[in-house]
């Protein structure tokens, strides 16, 4: 097994080299100096100004020229767009630009830089080689010299930040999974973890199975691959749902292999909502996405049930649908009634399901017109005021107001509210298109703020829940799952990280995106027993793997991040569909 320690939160810093100012390659003093750096690439950005050979240095992420006007992202030779242009003038400056793109503080920009380069006033961790006398700020080399680079950068206090890590990862994590996904394909449909790469117990013997909301995501974060034996699974895991689907239209939370049993429900004999509203969106997107008019009919009726089913559990008429508790992917945890989550993805059923009818000339009208009223509500009551929180809290139990909203509050009843930010729903909100341009700002700034990121993309809550808290529960204590920092407790989540990085490119944060995109492919990597075994959930502090290995949704959602970035898989979620598309024949 190959590992890699944590950075456990200091701050992400940058070192810009020139290489013309290093002198001619010396061999030996090249390799020590890039032996140095090689042992800090997590957590660092290491740029290039100029010149053409690196000797023994690494690979960098970013080459700027040596005029400061283009900055090149590594190994893929992109032109950063949101980089200067010839306009700005200077290395500094262009530094400057792409610091701020990675939100990098230029107190921990670090720069080797020849005399004669221009530099910006603030520079503080300064190496300056050459020259006549010794600059105002920083360490002086009268001479190039690789040692004399390690020994200033020592001084400046930069070697020791950070730990060890390789560069680039993300091409050899988008490799390793596929290879994850195509562990999970079975001739009845996904798995959601690998059966060969984990050994199944008696607590866990329905992991040997076909879940609804696992098989789903796989399948549609997987289409953007083009590959038909997967689009093929995608379409075996929505008929097996859909021939054990109930007279009163519910759809299983997963289909035993062994011997094709269908369970409806999790632990506590509580009903699986989402594994419901999944299949919907999964069976319409998939009809889609093949151009299949035939399947499309095939899965009208199926969708029609699941859909009358949802809807029966908008008990009040108010659009909404009531959860009960722990009957989501969440599955031993305290939320219900009306669940961010859960709504989000009620939201896109409605809106899916009529183009679906459209397109296949039944009437849609009826469930776009809910899908409206649905967004309205979770807009109305999700982000609210600080005046609207106290009418649903205030009197009654006394609750306090969190003020101007900076997140989707994780769940609302009629006489209580969920403060604690669910960092999923919210990202499936803002890929999905819910929110605006002020409240995607908003949510970023804090998410960013909070550091849910770190040590790797994303924790699920934010903060956890700790013992004597009045949310807290002690069936938390089974199977030790729901302790702080793990599980669906603040644990991390690379299938969320993945969502993570889309939200990052759509929010217009692109290098920053392709920053994340190598932190997610170093938790990927990370493994009980091997590399590469894309693990299920990672503890929430220390990032070590705890969930099963090969977990299918994880690496689906990382396939989708790299492609978004690398391809041409769009950002979103929940992409727009054309009733029109389906062909007639």
């Amino acid at each position: 097994m190959t590992s890699s320690t944590v950075d456990t939160g200091s701050p992400h810093h940058l070192l810009a080299i020139d290489i013309d100012a290093l002198g001619s390659p010396d061999g030996e003093g090249w390799q020590r100096l890039g032996d140095r750096i090689s042992a800090m690439r997590l957590g660092m950005v290491l740029v290039f100004v100029g010149g053409s050979g690196y000797g023994g240095l690494p690979d960098p992420d970013y080459v700027i020229d040596s005029d400061g006007t283009t900055i090149t992202r590594m190994p893929a030779m992109e032109i950063v767009d949101e980089g200067p242009g010839p306009t700005v003038e200077g290395v500094c400056e262009a530094l400057g630009h792409l610091a701020g793109e990675l939100l990098i503080p230029w107190s921990e920009v670090y720069c080797v830089l020849g005399a004669a380069r221009p530099r910006r006033d603030d520079v503080e961790r300064l190496v300056v080689i050459g020259g006549s006398e010794p600059p105002g700020v920083g360490v002086w080399l009268e001479r190039a010299g690789a040692d004399g680079v390690i020994e200033a950068l020592e001084t400046l206090q930069l070697f020791g930040r950070s730990v060890s890590s390789p560069t680039d990862v993300t091409e050899a994590a988008f490799e390793a999974a596929i290879d994850t996904v195509r562990r999970n394909v079975t001739e009845y449909g996904f798995t959601a973890a690998s059966l060969a790469d984990n050994p199944v117990s008696s607590h866990d013997a329905n992991y040997a199975a076909v879940w609804a909301r696992d098989g789903v995501i796989t399948g549609l974060w997987t289409l953007c691959l083009g590959d038909e034996e997967l689009v093929e699974a995608f379409r075996r895991t929505i008929r097996i749902l859909a021939r054990h689907q109930t007279p009163s239209g519910q759809i299983p939370a997963n289909v035993r292999l062994e011997n094709d049993q269908p369970e409806y429900s999790g632990i506590g004999g509580i009903a699986s909502i989402d594994s419901v509203l999944w299949f919907v969106i999964g069976a319409v997107r998939l009809a889609f996405h093949a151009g299949d008019r035939e399947f499309a009919v095939e899965i009208a009726e199926p969708v029609s049930r699941a859909m009358n089913w949802l809807a029966a559990h908008d008990a009040n008429n108010d659009g909404l649908i009531e959860i009960p508790e722990s009957s989501d992917w969440m599955d031993i945890f305290p939320r219900s009634y009306n669940v961010l989550y859960d709504e989000v993805l009620w939201w896109q059923a409605c809106l899916d399901t009529a183009v679906l009818f459209e397109s296949i000339d039944r009437d849609g009208i009826g469930w776009r017109n809910q899908g409206e009223r649905v967004r309205a509500e979770i807009l109305r009551q999700f982000w609210p005021t600080g005046e609207q929180l106290m009418e649903i809290a205030g009197t009654q139990g006394g609750r306090f107001s969190v003020g101007e909203a900076s997140y989707l509050l994780s769940q609302i009843t009629p006489f209580d509210y969920g403060w604690r930010c669910d960092v999923y729903a919210n990202l499936l909100a803002a890929l999905g298109g819910l929110l605006d341009e002020r409240k995607l700002d908003r949510l970023f700034t804090f998410l960013w703020g909070v550091g849910v990121n770190s040590p790797y993309p994303v924790a699920v809550l934010y903060p956890p829940i700790t013992s004597g808290a009045e949310d807290w529960k002690d069936y938390f204590l089974v199977n030790f799952l729901n302790l702080p920092h793990h599980y669906h407790n603040g644990g991390i989540w690379p299938f969320i990280g993945g969502l993570w990085v889309r939200y990052l490119a759509a929010a217009g944060r692109v290098e920053l995106a392709h920053l994340e995109l190598s932190t997610l492919a170093e938790a990927c990597r990370q493994g009980v027993h091997d590399e590469w075994e894309f693990n299920e959930w990672l503890h929430g502090t220390t990032g070590r793997p705890m969930g099963k290995a090969h977990q299918a949704w994880s690496a689906a959602s990382y396939i989708h991040a790299y492609l978004t970035l690398h391809g041409d898989a769009g950002p979103g979620v929940f992409p727009a569909l054309d009733p029109t598309a389906l062909p007639r024949s």
